[in-house]
């Protein structure tokens, strides 16, 4: 085996702190990018929220328009948030590679965890913010999936009503007044 001469050696050691280097400006340029996608799924769940809490306004006020047109700006929304995560799971996973952590087990706590300031700071507030407006969606969407179900729910019992009514020959004018029947002979009045 060759001896190798002290300059061969620091050689080496100035290699091995480059590639350190190189490693720790990648993760900071990594987590910086992981940042950066974390704040814009955050903004667009929040854009989100407020389409849901305008939705049950438009439910509320009946305006069948509004109502379709926010659903549709929602599913657009939802595709955004989805390509979001889809480069957030990019992100995590060349993190994991740089961090030597295994990428199923690389979570945004256990991030916090693995990186020094700034970067912790920045990304437990960012894990706060996006577990309490992604509860807030799911409670609103929770509320407006209740709404609509006992919605439909009304209108079924309704259409029931009106379905019986039309099997027992019961006519009803245009101003919503119970008509003469003309096939029975009966007269059918408020009045029972």
């Amino acid at each position: 085996m060759p001896v190798r001469s002290s300059d061969e050696i620091s050689t080496i050691s100035f290699s091995l702190e480059q590639i350190e280097s190189v490693r720790d400006k990648n993760t900071d340029c990594l987590t910086e990018d992981l940042i950066e996608i974390l704040e814009n799924e955050l903004e667009h769940y929040r854009i989100l929220v407020k389409m849901l809490i305008s939705q049950r306004k438009c439910f509320a006020d009946g305006n069948i328009v509004f109502f379709e047109n926010n659903n549709k700006q929602q599913g657009t929304m939802v595709l955004k948030i989805k390509t979001l995560e889809e480069a957030r799971k990019s992100a995590i996973f060349q993190l994991s590679q740089w961090l030597g952590f295994p990428q199923e087990g690389l979570t945004l706590s256990k991030l916090v965890d693995l990186v020094d300031d700034p970067y912790k700071i920045r990304l437990a507030s960012l894990r706060d913010d996006i577990q309490s407006t992604i509860k807030n969606l799911e409670n609103i969407r929770e509320s407006n999936a209740y709404l609509v179900q006992h919605a439909l729910h009304y209108v079924s019992e309704v259409l029931r009503m009106f379905s019986s009514s039309h099997t027992s020959n019961i006519k009803y004018s245009n101003n919503g007044q119970l008509e003469y029947d003309q096939k029975t002979g009966k007269i059918i009045s408020g009045w029972g």
